[in-house]
Formats: C-alpha cells, structure tokens, sequence
C-alpha cells in the first residue's frame, strides 16, 4: 500500500514530508503510534542481549566450541544483512505497518522456539527471529517518517533508544529471572517472547486504522520501489552505508563479547551481564538526543566525530583498564553507541528527499551495513582464540573507529543521497 505523504520545504539537513490533511497519526491515534513504536524499537535486540547473558550455559549444555555457539550471537546479524533487502520489495505489495506486524510475527514464534530442548530448534528460533528483526530494522524509520512526519528527531530518538536499550535489559535481567522464577535457561529465554506478543498486538491496532486510512485518503506519492540506483551511485549513501556498518560492527562486538571479556577478568556472570545494561541504559541519553541535535543542524560532521570519539574513549578504558573501573567504560561506549546508531537512522531520511528514498537507503545501508558487522563478533572471537587475550581484537576495533569517524564526516554533509553523484 502507498504512502500518502508529500514534501515540504524545510531548512538545510532537514528533508522531512508533511502528511496529508488526514494524516496517518490522526487516524491512529498518538498514544497508539507512540506506543507501537516503543514496543516495535524493544523488540529489535531482546533476542541478541538475552542469548549472550546464558551462552556459557548453552555451550555447558551442548558441548559447543566457539564456532557453533556464535550461530546465537553472529547468525542473526547475518540474518540482518542478507534479508534486509527483501524490505522495499515486500513494502510494495503491503503498507509499512502490515509488514512490521507480520516481522514481529517472526520474532515471537522464533524466540519462543528457543525454548525447546534441541539444538537444532534452538538455533533455527534464533535466526528465524534474526529475519524478522531484518525487515523490521530497515522499515522502523519509515513508520516513524509516515506516523511522525514532524517529528522526525525526537521520535527516532525514541526508537533508537528503546532499540539501544533492549539488549542490555535482556542480558541484565536474564540471569536475575532465571535465578527468581524459572531456574532453567531455556525457560527463561522463552519467557522474552512476552514483550513480541505485545508488539504484535500493537502493531496489529496500527495496520488495521493505518489501511482503513489508506484506502480512504487521496495518493500524493508513488508506492516504494526496489532499491533506486541512485542511491547506488551516491558517494554521501556509502558513507551512510559505511557508518551504519562499522557503527553496527562496535555494537554487536561488544553484545556479544563484552560480558565475556569481564568474566575471563573474574566477574560473575551477573555483574558481567550487568555491565551490557549499564552500556544500553547509558545509550538512551545519546539515542535520545542526538536525533533531535542532528535534525536541528544544517550539517551533522561534527556531531558524527564526537560520537566517535566516546566510543573510542570507552575502547581504551576496556583495553587498559582493569575491572574496577568497568561500569565507567561501559557507559562510556554505550553514550558513543547510542549516538551512531540515532545518528546512523537519523541521517537516512535527512539524506532522502522522499519516502521511497529512504526506504531504499535505509534497506541498503543496512542490508549492507549488518553483513559488514557479522564480521565484528567472528574476528574478535577468532583473534581472541588465536592470541589467548582480549588486547588484539579490542585494538582491532579501535582501528575501525577510523573510518567509521570519516564516513560519519561524509554521510553528515547537506547533500541528499540523490544529488550528490
């Protein structure tokens, strides 16, 4: 179904469009749309934080090396990559808000498989999920662009931090419920399926007002198309591209190994889990307000470097710090996290005259943008069992805060993806 959405003249840095006079919102309602948005944003990484809390209990229980065990934690980021490009295809024979229903769908029935005794099941619930999240990763900005023409920054922030914030919450509270309700892994990995149920039923109110809507209000727009080869050509979408991954990359590195890093330094499994929230809770402040910063400036260069540069500051205090200080670093790369990925859907659609635009920009960048990150979680984990320490592989993603930090500087020129060729 088309988006019924038109331009509207804005200042430099700032391609935002203006519903029509029946407006998506007014027919689904505020409190609805907000809320869907949350629950949607909650939903995107509950599977990464909470495999990653019990993985030492899961290769205990199987008997897995590293290789097979990384199926949890680097099988779905591939997911990410390989399947979101089927997101501006699907986008063209059902409205954005069905087909996020339908994600969410995915991400319910795979984390609830993850509750079954098998191997198997266990993994194919995993990245089943991981394709839900694909798809619904890439369309995320655009429901906020359809449902909040103007108030891009604020409701991307929002997002973005509930996006930020649900890895840690699953890796932080897993090992407390499974200690107070369930004793038992598996049932506990199951019981994450709640939150998607509730998703599901949100995003379920939304599509059926948001269709009713589209069916009665006039087109102003053509309906997505695949990927536009103009953003193929255009040098500001690679550095957009560029940023989403390497940003991605720091991100499900540390999701994945940084509770590790602090068990092999004596932690317990609770406090190192701990630490993954303080670094998800801290990127709420930087998810929260950098959109709204980024929207408000004619060019985001500089706000892109110094996001960087928190992460950068949190990288060195894990590699040459010891564990007391632990919490301060973690924060630290949480407020540098938080800051790239708002950043990172921020500039999709600042970059992007049109809906359709954004769609194919942000299905590239991250279609693109999560297979360069799978690499992240592997190559520390291989350097890691290569050298017997953390030292390599921590200075080997201080060295990809390079050219994340120039494709920042690039992306965050006021030049829309379509001209800049």
């Amino acid at each position: 179904m088309a988006a019924r959405v038109c331009l509207v003249n804005r200042p430099p840095g700032s391609a935002v469009v203006r519903a029509s006079p029946a407006t998506p919102l007014s027919a689904v309602g505020t409190g609805s749309a907000v809320l869907a948005v949350v629950l949607l944003g909650l939903n995107l990484r509950l599977v990464f934080g909470s495999a990653s809390a019990v993985i030492t209990e899961i290769r205990e229980a199987y008997q897995l090396g590293a290789g097979s065990a990384a199926l949890l934690t680097t099988g779905p980021v591939v997911c990410l990559g390989i399947f979101a490009i089927a997101a501006a295809r699907i986008v063209r024979r059902w409205s954005v808000p069905a087909v996020i229903t339908g994600c969410l769908l995915l991400v319910l029935l795979g984390t609830a498989l993850r509750g079954t005794p098998w191997w198997p099941v266990l993994v194919g619930g995993t990245l089943l999920a991981g394709i839900g999240i694909a798809v619904a990763n890439v369309l995320g900005p655009i429901l906020v662009r359809l449902l909040f023409p103007h108030r891009i920054g604020p409701m991307t922030g929002l997002f973005t931090a509930m996006v930020s914030a649900s890895a840690g919450i699953a890796s932080g509270a897993t090992i407390p419920i499974d200690d107070a309700l369930f004793h038992n892994w598996r049932a506990t990995l199951l019981a994450w399926a709640f939150p998607a149920v509730l998703a599901v039923l949100a995003l379920t109110l939304i599509t059926l007002r948001y269709n009713r809507f589209s069916q009665s209000a006039p087109a102003t727009v053509s309906t997505f198309p695949r990927w536009q080869s103009e953003v193929l050509r255009s040098p500001v979408a690679w550095a957009a591209t560029g940023f989403m991954g390497m940003q991605s990359l720091l991100a499900y590195s540390m999701i994945a190994w940084l509770p590790t890093i602090y068990r092999d330094r004596g932690l317990t499994a609770e406090h190192a889990g701990l630490l993954l929230t303080a670094l998800s809770v801290s990127s709420i402040a930087t998810a929260l307000t950098v959109p709204i910063l980024a929207t408000r400036l004619p060019r985001q260069s500089v706000l892109a470097v110094g996001v960087v540069a928190l992460s950068v500051a949190g990288l060195i205090g894990v590699l040459t710090a010891g564990t007391g200080t632990a919490v301060l670093w973690a924060v630290l790369l949480g407020l540098g996290q938080g800051g790239q990925l708002s950043l990172a859907l921020t500039l999709i659609n600042l970059r992007s005259p049109t809906a359709s635009t954004a769609t194919s920009l942000s299905s590239m960048a991250q279609s693109i943008g999560y297979l360069v990150a799978a690499l992240g979680p592997l190559a520390a984990g291989a350097l890691r069992s290569a050298t017997g320490s953390w030292t390599l592989p921590l200075v080997a993603l201080l060295l990809v805060m390079v050219p994340l930090a120039l494709c920042g500087w690039w992306a965050g020129r006021n030049v829309p993806a379509s001209e800049d060729r």
